[in-house]
């Protein structure tokens, strides 16, 4: 999905970072030319690494009388385990300690590992293979930038499954001769969550009957969820047999494929070329923490700056506990007294934090999240970051571990005070493509957050809700949550793979008269849920003044047991709002005002205000060639919407779904916005699925130019994709590639991906 809220083309390092100042303390790491037996101090002779940097440091921050600055040269920081900064790493004296990129050079902190030595393994599949070191362990693959897809299925081959305490029933005999069945996992999509669970193992009972056994406890967490416990899986993943798409790897590392263990497969992209193609495992959970050794011994006083957070992995779920998430990527592993708790995988992952500020750094081609942010953290500033393609959660604050004991760090309503997440600001990031694996993940969390400020920040392209602010449901009639501002956000394209979620999604309830904020955000294009979500419990909120576009549900939606709610200038296209029947009082809501002359000017100004200073460009305008543009994120008009086949039988789509919508009597499009690294002639091929009568009916213009009638025949039935293929000439920079209606037509058109090829 393309932004078009703001000014310039984000690049990683877009202010100022970092100007040698006299009298300061300095010390400098260059990843390539420098040593860590070198004095640091003088850009000649650098350090050759963080953790060296970090050893200087502490020998001088104690008697600090001004800022300490640690400039990283450019360069890939290549990291075999985390780097861990405790309270002697802070910042003393009302000093900073500093870490940045020097003169806005391009600094990568990497959690991933080359593959090499790729040999061509059968030629008739176009699977290559390699052997990996046996340390080497991940669930992610980048192929040049690019994430690829653990080999999976569509769904479409199960002819029947059931599920019951132990596992599954499937009349599908051929899964019996799958290799490696414990690595084999199980997605499913329950409502609001996805879980995973891993097999244990197969057994055929009869002529027609196979048994799957799945991995304990996993599989009694995922089967103790309420509603959302899991049934039918959507899909499997992680094995060899269902390695037959271009783009699709697996580990085989008992060596059942081939004879050989820790081998990699991977089957290339058409323009891929695997003697030259940079091919990237991620190999560690962390990169950087940041944590006191206790409330009372906080680490303070930190900056990272112009900083590329790249690879990491997480690999819990491969274990017998699998994935059983709640909601929000949250844990709840109830059934064996675990309880919930977040994710702890993230590139930075704060504890008892104070006065730390991340700015102007990526974080992108995660494992997991892209930072954690636990008990005792206060007064910390995420400040113009980006985020893109993370597998899980883009921003966590809190965790909900023993949430109901007053004495945990964690409490709703901590007896100490100490613990509490207060006073952090989330402002001005892009946040893009979160929950890519696990798809209950948000852009932005918080479990029971103080004084939070999140302004300004641009959250687009979701399966899930783009926040989720609180936690405990009805549980307790109030929680410590207080005094928070969700302010000037824009928030677009989300929900679309899960449901009952929403742009802005509540839970539980602030502490009595201590009201929270929602107001001047913009939100656009909410398919499974609605744009601000109350859910059960919500209390003391103000909701002033947003704009709702192209909600699928409800504009406002105050759940059951929801009270002192207050919404007030509600404009929108649609005009539906939703109060729960049980439990809801003291709560007011506007009538909806339609998009009018009359209010266009302050629709026009909430929109100008709302999201990323300076750089609200999508990822797909970030980044030069990449190949693949699902069409769910493409901007669209008409009554084009994206969807993921939930309710369907439409299967075998990639990514987070599709477009639908062509076939409402209304001329529509799909425009796709995307950077080229020069100009010449490019292949373009849209992966579609149409009934009869689109042949002459889709138009394709390029940089608003039109050029030729796509080529769409009708395919066999809804389930089946084709690809229709143009030569276009692209100019360098940003490109403007519409397929248009030209005449509307009754039958199903979907839209899966535009793929670009030299």
């Amino acid at each position: 999905m393309i932004t078009k809220i703001k000014r310039t083309l984000f690049t990683f390092v877009l202010l100022p970072v970092f100007t040698v100042v006299h009298a300061q303390t300095v010390y400098y790491v260059d990843p390539v030319k420098g040593s860590d037996a070198n004095a640091g101090k003088t850009i000649t002779l650098p350090f050759r690494s963080i953790e060296r940097a970090q050893q200087a440091v502490r020998q001088v921050n104690k008697t600090a009388k001004n800022n300490i600055y640690v400039f990283l040269r450019g360069g890939e920081y290549l990291l075999q385990k985390p780097i861990y900064f405790d309270e002697n790493d802070g910042g003393c004296n009302g000093f900073d300690i500093v870490y940045g990129a020097y003169k806005h050079e391009k600094v990568i902190i990497s959690g991933g590992f080359k593959v090499s030595g790729w040999k061509l393994y059968d030629k008739s599949k176009n699977i290559y293979s390699t052997i990996l070191p046996t340390n080497v362990d991940s669930r992610q693959l980048f192929v040049n930038g690019v994430r690829a897809t653990r080999a999976r299925s569509i769904g479409t081959e199960i002819r029947w499954i059931t599920a019951d305490s132990i596992g599954h029933l499937t009349s599908n005999l051929s899964m019996l001769k799958w290799k490696n069945h414990s690595n084999i996992e199980c997605v499913y999509r329950e409502i609001w969550t996805s879980p995973r669970c891993g097999i244990a193992t197969m057994q055929q009972l009869n002529d027609t009957t196979l048994r799957i056994i799945m991995k304990q406890p996993g599989w009694v967490n995922c089967r103790n969820k309420g509603i959302t416990s899991t049934r039918t899986p959507w899909y499997f993943e992680n094995a060899f047999e269902l390695l037959d798409d271009d783009g699709e790897w697996y580990i085989d590392k008992s060596g059942a494929v081939a004879g050989k263990a820790n081998m990699l497969f991977y089957k290339p992209r058409s323009w891929e070329n695997m003697e030259t193609a940079n091919i990237i495992l991620p190999n560690i959970e962390k990169q950087i923490v940041v944590a006191g050794r206790d409330v009372k011994s906080p680490v303070r006083n930190i900056r990272f700056d112009g900083l590329q957070f790249e690879y990491t992995t997480w690999l819990r779920p491969n274990t017998n506990n699998g994935h059983s998430d709640a909601q929000n990527n949250v844990l709840r592993e109830n059934a064996t007294k675990n309880g919930e708790f977040i994710a702890d995988g993230a590139a930075l992952t704060m504890h008892n934090v104070q006065n730390v500020v991340i700015k102007n750094c990526s974080f992108t081609k995660m494992g997991c999240a892209a930072i954690n942010m636990y008990a005792g953290c206060k007064n910390n500033v995420i400040d113009r970051c980006y985020f893109y393609d993370i597998s899980g959660t883009g921003i966590q604050m809190g965790d909900y571990k023993n949430w109901k004991d007053s004495l945990s760090e964690n409490a709703y309503y901590p007896l100490n005070e100490s613990f509490l997440l207060k006073g952090n600001q989330v402002l001005n990031n892009h946040i893009e493509n979160c929950g890519v694996e696990y798809r209950s993940a948000t852009g932005i969390a918080a479990a029971f957050p103080v004084n939070m400020l999140i302004k300004g920040n641009t959250i687009v392209n979701m399966p899930y809700s783009g926040m989720h602010i609180g936690w405990g449901w009805t549980t307790y009639p109030q929680t410590v949550m207080q005094n928070n501002i969700i302010v000037n956000n824009n928030i677009q394209n989300v929900m679309l793979e899960l449901a009952d979620g929403g742009s802005i999604y509540t839970l539980g309830g602030n502490e009595k008269n201590k009201w929270s904020e929602i107001s001047n955000n913009y939100m656009n294009r909410v398919m499974w849920g609605q744009c601000v979500y109350m859910d059960n419990g919500s209390s003391f909120y103000n909701i002033n003044n947003n704009v709702y576009k192209d909600g699928d549900d409800y504009n406002v939606k105050i759940n059951s047991g929801s009270h002192d709610i207050y919404v007030k200038g509600i404009y929108s296209n649609k005009k539906k709002n939703l109060v729960g029947k049980t439990g809801c009082y003291n709560y007011g809501i506007d009538s909806t005002q339609f998009f009018s002359p009359e209010n266009q000017k302050l629709v026009t100004r909430i929109k100008k205000n709302a999201g990323a200073e300076n750089y609200s460009t999508s990822a797909w305008q970030t980044y030069t060639n990449l190949h693949i543009y699902e069409a769910e994120h493409a901007e669209v008009t008409g009554k084009v919407y994206a969807t993921a086949g939930i309710g369907t039988k439409v299967f075998g789509y990639s990514g987070m779904g599709f477009l639908s919508g062509f076939d409402k009597k209304t001329i529509g499009s799909a425009v796709f916005v995307i950077n080229v690294s020069e100009t010449k002639e490019y292949d373009l091929s849209l992966r579609y699925s149409a009934a009869n009568g689109w042949g002459n009916k889709i138009s394709i213009f390029v940089n608003n130019k039109s050029i030729s009638i796509a080529d769409i025949r009708s395919t066999i039935n809804a389930n089946t994709w084709a690809e229709c293929s143009n030569t276009v000439m692209l100019h360098k920079g940003i490109n403007t590639i519409s397929y248009k209606m030209t005449d509307v037509n009754d039958g199903y058109l979907f839209f899966d991906y535009l793929k670009l090829s030299n």
